[in-house]
This record gives structure tokens, sequence and C-alpha cells, in this order.
């Protein structure tokens, strides 16, 4: 492919998209924001922060994002959420016209709207831009561990595009046309994946989880139709199927701070400064709530959690709350 692909973040699921890229014979550059990372990239091949293990041999990188995206054919943003926004004013000016962008990062804007509208305003053309989710830990996918994803945008050309590039022996993607659906299900999966490992900080059983998961699901299909959104988004890989790894893999970052809150009540800049990374379910949780409330959808596990986390209940309460709302019909 002329150009090659363009992966924005060197992070845990960038670094692993880029040797995936490799794997499937394509030239790949990648940005870092860190130039002294990008320099260790460069001289031995092998990310010394994120899945060190992965040969990087080829890849071009520099902490610029304009070198690695001027002569690309396509770009992938790996970067947290919040850095998005950005991100896409600089690929707006650095960029080729007219090469799609697909969007790793699982967020909302801060005003609640999408990223991917974000990145396409930018651009100058949505239908530019395509969000990929699904139950893609970078741990597992490092180990050519089968998994699968899905791909979707407003356009079905940019959809398919990508699903073409980046699917390979391992790694199945299906396209979608409902980039909202799987924009809502990928930020809010984050959320609920932090109440269950509270349950698990607090020493709660399967059967807990279990109803947590759930109604945190009914919660995220209520916000996605109201927003415009396919219910069935929400019973896909992009919804049940990376609500599920979120929340009861080891590996998921939000599962493991609920569970250090609940034994410490540790704060999430504390605990992101001490581990090195990022707890992207709080991080959306504004934006989801700020959605909810202009759509009048009511989410009673994502708020409970946002008090939590900032101090405005304890544990007791919460679990109080949660407990004592009024008893009514599952589906209604």
């Amino acid at each position: 492919m002329a150009g090659g692909i363009a992966v924005i973040g060197a992070g845990a699921f960038g670094t692993t998209m880029s040797w995936m890229l490799l794997q499937n014979g394509l030239d790949v550059s990648l940005w870092c924001y860190e130039e002294n990372e990008a320099l260790q990239i460069a001289q031995t091949g092998h990310n010394p922060v994120h899945m060190s293990e992965l040969a990087l041999q080829g890849v071009v990188v520099s902490p610029d994002v304009r070198t690695v995206v001027q002569e690309a054919s396509a770009a992938i943003i790996a970067t947290p959420s919040f850095a998005v926004a950005s991100i896409a004013k600089s690929l707006a000016d650095a960029l080729p016209a007219g090469a799609p962008v697909m969007l790793l990062s699982k967020g909302l804007a801060a005003d609640g709207g999408y990223l991917f509208q974000v990145v396409g305003e930018a651009l100058g053309d949505v239908g530019r831009v395509a969000v990929l989710s699904g139950p893609n830990h970078a741990e597992e996918l490092a180990c050519a561990q089968f998994s699968g994803a899905v791909v979707a945008s407003d356009s079905k050309g940019t959809a398919s595009f990508f699903q073409r590039v980046v699917s390979g022996s391992f790694f199945r993607l299906y396209t979608s046309a409902d980039p909202i659906g799987t924009s809502i299900c990928g930020a809010a999966k984050n959320v609920v994946a932090i109440a269950c490992g509270m349950a698990r900080g607090l020493g709660l059983g399967s059967n807990t989880q279990a109803l947590l998961m759930t109604r945190g699901l009914a919660e995220i299909s209520r916000l996605v139709v109201a927003s415009g959104g396919d219910q069935r988004t929400c019973m896909g890989l992009a919804g049940v199927g990376d609500l599920d790894v979120t929340c009861h893999s080891e590996h998921s970052r939000n599962g493991m701070y609920g569970e250090t809150f609940a034994r410490t009540g540790i704060s999430v800049a504390d605990y992101e400064q001490q581990r090195h990374a990022v707890v992207e379910g709080a991080h959306a949780i504004e934006p989801i709530l700020t959605r909810a409330e202009l759509l009048g959808v009511e989410m009673p596990l994502v708020r409970t959690v946002n008090e939590l986390i900032h101090g405005a209940y304890d544990i007791d309460r919460a679990i109080d709350l949660l407990t004592g709302r009024r008893l009514k019909a599952e589906f209604s």
C-alpha cells in the first residue's frame, strides 16, 4: 500500500496495532509522544514502556505527528480519548487529502459528543472516519490469540477499507454502519467495569458482578437507542463482547482500578500516576452523564460510580442507594 499506515499513539494498543499491521505486510509509521521513547524504539525495534516483547523493526518512529502522517495512506488514532481532539487538529493540516482515519480510542468528547465526529469535523468529512471496538486486550493480541472486533463508520467504504487492512490470521473484523452505538458502548462499558472491579474489591462474587454487568448493559442500551444508535450493536462485539471482557479480564485497567478503589479509596489521578496507565472509564463518566441528561436517560449505575470516585458517596451509601431503588419489571 502506497504510503502505508500511520499509527498515532505508542501505548499498549497502538504498539500492538503497529505490530499487527507489520504482520500483514504493511509499511507502518508510529507517533510517540515521548521523544526519548521514540528514539529507543527506533534504535532497538522495541517499545521500552509498552508491549516491549513485540518486534517493531521496520516501523518509522517520530515524536512529530506531521512527520508520521504526511505521506500515509491512512491513519489510526490510538491515544487516550481526552487527547483525540488535539490530535485531530494536527491531522487536519498534515494528513493527505482523502486518507481515512480509524479510532481505537474509546470515549466521548467532553460535551457528550462523539470522537469520530470531532475527527470528522477537523478533516471536513465524517465519512472518512471509522471507530473500532470489541474485546481486544492488547496483551492477548500480542500473543496472536484469536479475537474479533467491529469497525463502524457512516461510510461503508471507510469501514470496508479498514476491515481489509487490519484483519489478519488471528484478528477478524466485522463492519457496522453504527458509529454512534459503537462509540457509546466503547465508552460506557469501561464505567461498568469499574463497578464490577469495586464489587470484587469488596469480596463480592459472580452473582453481584453479573447483576452489575447486565444492568449496566441495560443502561448502555437505553443511551444508544435514545442517541439514535442501533440497539443490535449492544448485543454484538462492540457491546456485550467488549463489556464482558472488560468486566472480567485480568488485563482490564478499569476493573483493576475499581478493585483498588474499593480497598484503598485511591483517587483516579494517583492511580494513573502510580500505574502509568489511563483509567478511561473515569474520564468517560461525565460526558456520558452529560449526554444522558440531555436525552432524559436514567443511568443510576454510571451515576453511582461517578459519585463514588469523586467522594460524594461512600461504598455503604452507594450500595444502599442501588439496592433501595423501587422494584419494577426488567423490561419496560
